[in-house]
C-alpha cells in the first residue's frame, strides 16, 4: 500500500505543479502540501526511503507519462525543484515529529489521542491533522478533533492578544481620534529630534489617550498613550522597530514600551511606574530614549540597505524590496525573486552577497543623510525605494560612502548605481565599521516570487562566524577518525549543524563535507563487511576440512561475521 500511496501522490503533485499550482498554506495549495507530506512520511517511515527520495521520483513520472503529457517534460525542472524545496522543509521536522507522535501514542490511556498533542504536531512539526489521524488509525487510535480545534482557537486568540499587546493593546488612534486632536488645536508631533542621539529631550504632554477617549489626567497603573509636542523617540515605521525608554517628570517616570505614529501624531504607549502618581495634559517631560537598545537596531538597519544593494549586484536589477523588519537582535529582508524565472539562489550567491556587505563594513564608509524634495531624490541614479510606498515630500535620502549633496548635484551620474542610496526615515549608524560584521543566516521562499533573508550584525555576526569555523574544523577532524567512531560522530555533527546559527553559505559547505564523510563511512563499512565475509568463508572451509579429516559427514559451527 505504501508504494501505491507514494506513486499516486507523486503523480498528483507533478501534474498539479505542471499546471501552475504550488504547495502552500491556504486553499488548494495546502491540499498539495498535505499530499506531499503524506507521501514523504510514508516513504520515510514505512518504506525506509532515504532523505530526499520523493523529488527524485519526478524523473520517473516524466519518463513514463511525458510523451502523452508534454507539459510534464516542459516543466520537469520546476516540478522537481518545488517538490525538493517542500520535501527539505518538512524533512527538518519529520523525524522529531514522528518521535513526538510515538511518545504521545504510548501515553494514551484508552483510544483517544488528545487534540492538544495533534495541535502540537501541526503547529510545531508541520503535520496536517489528517496525517496525524492516519498515523493514529494505524495504531488503532482516534484523534480528538474537537480538542484540536479548541487548541487551534486558543492559539489564534493568544496570537491576536500578542499582536495587540505589541501594538499597544487597544491603544490605536483611528481617524476620528486624530480628527479630534486637530479640532482641539493640537499640532502633529515634531519628531525630527529622533535623529539626535545620546541627548535627553524636553517636551510637553499635549494629549492623553486611553484607547477610547482623550482624558486630562491619568493615574499610575493605567496603560495609556501620550502625545507630545515634540519627541526624540522613533515611532515604528518603514520596517524599523520602535524605541523604548521613559518620559520623566515631576510626577515620576512613565515607562514607554511602544511608540506608534497615527496621522502624524506620535503616540508613546506605556504606563506610570510605581503604585502611586498622576500626570496631566500640560505637564513637562524629559524624553529618555534607551540608546543602548537603539545602538543594536541601527547597525541592522544600515546593513539592510547594504544587503539591498548587494542583492541587486549579485542577482540582478529585477530585485525589489517587498518588506523588512529591523529588530535589536536581527534583520529580515523580503525581496522579489522567482527561482523558476530568475534562477535558483545557491550557496555561492549567498557567499557573494554576504561578502559585499562585509567589504563595505571593512571599508569604513561614512553614512550620510539629508532631506530633499521627492522629485529631486527620485532623479538619483540607482536610488532604491519600496515599490508602492507613499513617501513624504520632502523626503530623507540615506547614502553610504558618498554625501547626499554630491548625488543631488549630479543625479544622473552612473557612478551612483555602484553605491547604496535609499529613501529612508530610519535611524542609522554613522560609519559602516560600527556594524563590525554581517552574517547571512538563512534564505528561503515565503510566497510565490518572494524570498526572505535573515541576518545578524555586530557581536551576533562575529559569534555566528566563529561557530561556523569551529564546526567546519570539527568536520575536518572527523575525517581522520576510525570507522567505528565515525558513524556516531557524523550523526552528531549533522544535528549540530542543522540547529546552528551560522552563515548559510558556510552551513552549505559543512553539509557538503558531511555528505562526503557519509560516503567515506559507507565505503569503509562495505569494505569491512566484505573482509568479514571473506574471513568467515575461510574459517568455514577450515572447519569443514577438519571435520572431513575426522571422518564426519557434516559439522555445525558458529562463525562471527561481524555486524552483517
Amino acid at each position: 500500500m505504501a508504494y501505491r500511496v507514494v506513486a499516486d501522490h507523486i503523480r498528483t503533485l507533478s501534474f498539479a505543479i505542471a499546471d501552475g499550482a504550488s504547495p502552500g498554506n491556504e486553499g488548494r495549495e495546502y491540499v498539495l502540501r498535505r499530499i506531499l507530506r503524506h507521501a514523504v512520511r510514508y516513504g520515510s517511515e514505512v518504506l525506509k526511503a532515504p532523505e530526499g527520495f520523493f523529488s527524485k521520483l519526478v524523473k520517473i513520472v516524466v519518463e513514463v507519462m511525458g510523451d502523452v503529457f508534454p507539459e510534464l517534460k516542459q516543466h520537469e525542472v520546476r516540478i522537481r525543484d518545488v517538490i525538493a524545496a517542500e520535501e527539505a522543509s518538512f524533512g527538518k521536522t519529520l523525524v522529531k515529529g514522528i518521535e513526538k507522535f510515538k511518545k504521545a501514542a504510548q501515553d494514551v490511556q484508552g483510544r483517544i489521542l488528545s487534540g492538544q498533542d495533534a495541535f502540537i504536531l501541526w503547529d510545531t512539526y508541520g503535520f496536517p491533522l489528517d496525517l496525524t489521524q492516519l498515523m493514529a488509525e494505524e495504531r488503532g487510535l482516534i484523534v480528538d478533533v474537537e480538542g484540536f480545534n479548541n487548541a487551534m482557537d486558543e492559539a489564534r486568540e493568544k496570537s491576536r492578544s500578542a499582536r495587540n499587546k505589541q501594538a499597544g493593546g487597544a491603544i490605536v488612534m483611528d481617524a476620528d481620534a486624530t480628527s479630534a486632536l486637530h479640532r482641539k488645536g493640537v499640532s502633529t508631533t515634531d519628531d525630527s529630534f529622533k535623529f539626535i542621539w545620546f541627548q535627553d529631550h524636553e517636551s510637553v504632554i499635549k494629549a492623553i489617550y486611553t484607547g477610547s477617549e482623550f482624558v486630562e489626567s491619568v493615574s499610575a497603573g493605567d496603560d495609556v498613550g501620550i502625545v507630545l509636542e515634540s519627541t526624540s523617540f522613533y515611532a515604528e515605521q518603514g520596517g524599523q522597530i520602535f524605541d523604548t525608554g521613559s518620559l520623566d517628570g515631576s510626577f515620576g517616570s512613565f515607562q514607554v514600551c511602544n511608540v506608534q505614529i497615527f496621522g502624524g501624531f506620535v503616540l508613546h504607549i506605556g504606563s506610570l511606574s510605581g503604585m502611586t502618581g498622576k500626570f496631566s495634559v500640560g505637564a513637562k517631560v524629559t524624553c529618555k530614549v534607551d540608546y543602548d537598545r537603539r545602538r543594536l537596531i541601527a547597525p541592522n538597519h544600515t546593513c539592510t540597505h547594504m544587503l539591498n544593494f548587494a542583492l541587486r549586484e549579485v542577482l540582478g536589477d529585477h530585485v525589489d524590496q517587498k518588506g523588512s523588519i529591523v529588530l535589536p537582535e536581527k534583520l529580515r529582508f523580503d525581496f522579489s525573486h522567482d527561482p523558476n524565472r530568475d534562477g535558483a539562489i545557491n550557496a555561492d550567491h549567498l557567499r557573494k552577497i554576504e561578502s559585499i556587505v562585509n567589504e563595505q563594513i571593512k571599508a569604513e564608509l561614512d553614512v550620510y543623510s539629508k532631506e530633499a524634495t521627492l522629485a529631486e531624490a527620485k532623479r538619483i541614479n540607482g536610488l532604491r525605494a519600496v515599490f508602492g510606498e507613499v513617501y513624504p515630500d520632502p523626503v530623507r535620502v540615506v547614502a553610504i560612502g558618498r554625501k547626499v549633496e554630491e548625488l543631488l548635484a549630479n543625479p544622473e551620474n552612473r557612478e551612483w548605481s555602484s553605491i547604496s542610496s535609499e529613501l529612508c526615515g530610519g535611524t542609522h549608524i554613522t560609519n559602516t565599521r560600527e556594524a563590525k560584521a554581517f552574517a547571512l543566516l538563512s534564505e528561503e521562499g515565503i510566497a510565490k516570487g518572494v524570498r526572505r533573508i535573515t541576518a545578524v550584525t555586530t557581536e551576533s555576526a562575529l559569534k555566528a562566524m566563529e561557530l561556523g569555523d569551529l564546526l567546519l574544523q570539527e568536520v575536518d577532524d572527523a575525517s581522520k577518525m576510525e570507522v567505528n567512531l565515525l558513524e556516531k560522530k557524523v550523526a552528531s555533527l549533522k544535528t549540530s549543524v542543522d540547529s546552528a546559527s551560522i552563515p548559510a553559505a558556510k552551513k552549505a559547505d559543512i553539509r557538503a563535507k558531511i555528505a562526503q564523510l557519509q560516503n567515506q563511512l559507507k565505503k569503509a563499512q562495505k569494505k569491512i563487511a566484505e573482509q568479514n565475509m571473506q574471513k568467515a568463508v575461510t574459517i568455514a572451509i577450515e572447519l569443514a576440512e577438519l571435520a572431513a579429516k575426522e571422518g564426519k559427514t557434516f559439522c555445525i559451527s558458529r562463525i562471527d561475521v561481524g555486524l552483517d
